[in-house]
């Protein structure tokens, strides 16, 4: 190589190397902006966001993935009010259950499964519908703010259930653990973002309490044994009494008739489900005249404001025998499913036919707003799954064997018939098992002025092969109160029972009040931390209609209630 072809080469090498250090040089330059653009935008966001939020994200269960959604927030948004940010987080939320419903659809629709899992699958898709529909929901009201935070937290509660349920489906399969665990991995996530959302909203309510105390119509003044919630008018009262001597009878106005001798407009209920309106703003009553109708009856999500009148408690009757051993999930197991918002019903019976050899074979399953008045529910485990929102039964008689009354709504039984039958060989009678998982929910079971006793085909004799309690915590936070109640001798001297596999019985709360009959005496009682045998005026009413039922007088509250009254 001459000289001149060496100096052009050195040359070129010396650029090429200055080249290589300028874009080494100018990669740190862009790398540190970049570190410089993060930081600030972080401190921006940081900066700009309420420190009420921060300090409400440390009060919840979940407190690292509340701060990674504050970091996430854009900076568009900031500064953020405590609404807005609760807004994205549900939001965010929403977009995680589209994500995982996507991915389970995908993922396992094309799976070769046994139809028990495939029933499982779809039970967990439907759930999942129903919680992308409280969580839109649940923005369409913070949306209408100012308003009560009850109705809120009734939504987020409801949608934090359905994923334990959908869980749940893949329990009663005892040879799918791995499909447990896959699906508890994939929902657990959603759970906990619900959670955190709950926990800021309990923390704004605190601080916010003295608002509340000086607001009167937000509180019950006393409670007393005999007496209606206040949030029902003199037109509600026509619906579930009968007419006194003064008061003309006069015949129930109805949209349609079913009839099951053919006289009406249908001689199906699920038939005239099918021909009402979608989404409507106006009741929408069906007259169901006495008669068996064997069918499982489902009213859909987009079937809202249905009333169901029957010519009576054991004249009207739905039957159906769908249960677990025959294949059928809990869920789906159901003679009578509500899902359609603010659902009444009246003097009709519910049956699931299936016998205690059985299992879990509900009678009638609720996801909604919903009340019942002078209505039956027959079966023996799992009859009444009160599933999640805001439930209200009255003056009716439910009858079972385990676990009879169970779920995780807002639920009240006021002047409600318990009747215990006789259960399998090996079994014990529980009458309540209530699913609350998370301390934030506003969820519970409530028995007000009720008589719980053996069913007639339980002997004395039999009673004594057989143990009965009042309930037994399905989640480690269940919350059940009975008060005022009459008590009959088959209530074992203990009460409550325990639950294998949830067995943390500090962060329960199980209270009895003011309970009379042999089966209310309490010295013998469990001794756990989360049981009490008293309770204060203060603690009574979180667990009246008015404030129990957060949001219920929005919509039991209607001109039309005076087509309900009895005929």
């Amino acid at each position: 190589m001459n000289r001149t072809a060496a100096m052009n080469n050195s040359g070129f090498l010396i650029n090429l190397e200055g080249s290589r250090k300028g874009a080494i040089t100018m990669l740190v330059f862009l790398f540190l902006i970049g570190v410089l653009l993060a930081l600030l935008f972080k401190n921006l966001s940081s900066s700009s966001l309420n420190p009420i939020i921060k300090e409400a994200c440390t009060k919840t269960l979940y407190s690292s993935l509340c701060f990674d959604s504050i970091s996430s927030v854009p900076i568009s948004k900031n500064p953020l009010t405590f609404h807005g940010f609760l807004e994205f987080l549900i939001n965010q939320t929403k977009n995680s259950v589209e994500i995982t419903r996507t991915y389970i659809m995908v993922q396992f629709e094309n799976q070769d499964s046994t139809s028990q899992v495939k029933n499982a699958h779809r039970d967990c898709i439907e759930i999942l519908d129903q919680t992308l529909y409280e969580l839109g929901q649940a923005i369409d009201h913070l949306h209408k703010f100012p308003s009560s935070y009850g109705n809120l937290k009734t939504l987020l509660s409801a949608a934090m259930t359905n994923e334990n349920t959908c869980i749940d489906g893949f329990s009663d399969l005892e040879s799918q653990k791995g499909l447990k665990e896959q699906f508890q991995s994939l929902l657990t996530p959603i759970s906990r973002m619900i959670s955190n959302s709950l926990a800021m909203i309990n923390y704004m309510e605190n601080i916010n309490g003295q608002e509340t105390v000086q607001n009167p119509r937000m509180l019950i003044k006393e409670v007393q044994e005999d007496r209606t919630p206040d949030w029902m008018t003199n037109a509600d009262m026509k619906m579930v009494e009968i007419p006194t001597r003064r008061r003309r009878r006069r015949r129930t106005s109805a949209d349609v008739i079913v009839a099951s001798d053919g006289s009406g407009d249908y001689t199906f209920i699920t038939e005239a489900i099918g021909m009402t309106p979608n989404m409507s703003m106006k009741r929408y009553v069906i007259k169901i005249k006495s008669g068996i109708y064997e069918e499982n009856v489902i009213i859909p999500r987009e079937k809202i404001n249905l009333i169901f009148i029957g010519d009576g408690m054991n004249k009207t009757i739905i039957k159906g025998s769908r249960n677990i051993v025959d294949g059928y999930s809990t869920f789906a197991s159901a003679t009578l499913t509500v899902i359609g918002d603010k659902f009444i019903a009246r003097d009709l019976t519910i049956i699931n036919t299936s016998g205690p050899e059985k299992h879990q074979a509900v009678a009638l399953m609720v996801t909604s707003n919903a009340a019942f008045f002078r209505c039956q529910m027959i079966s023996y485990q799992d009859t009444l799954y009160a599933h999640s929102l805001s439930q209200f039964y009255q003056d009716c008689t439910i009858q079972g064997t385990v676990d009879f009354i169970f779920g995780n709504a807002a639920a009240i039984f006021k002047n409600c018939l318990i009747l215990v039958r006789k259960p399998a060989p090996r079994q014990k009678n529980m009458i309540t098992a209530q699913g609350r998982e998370d301390p934030n929910q506003n969820t519970g079971i409530s028995l007000q002025n009720c008589t719980i006793k053996a069913a007639p085909e339980f002997t004395l004799a039999d009673q004594r092969n057989f143990s009965t309690f009042l309930g037994r915590p399905w989640r480690n936070f269940s919350r059940t109160i009975i008060m005022n109640s009459y008590l009959d001798n088959l209530i074992d001297p203990q009460g409550w029972c325990t639950w294998n596999e949830y067995s943390n019985l500090h962060t329960i709360d199980y209270i009895e009040y003011m309970n009379s009959g042999p089966g209310s005496n309490t010295s013998r009682r469990v001794t756990w931390a989360g049981y009490r045998k008293n309770c204060s005026e203060d603690i009574l009413r979180q667990f009246t209609v008015g404030e129990f039922l957060h949001g219920a007088d929005s919509w039991l509250r209607s001109r039309v209630f005076p087509l309900l009254r009895s005929t």
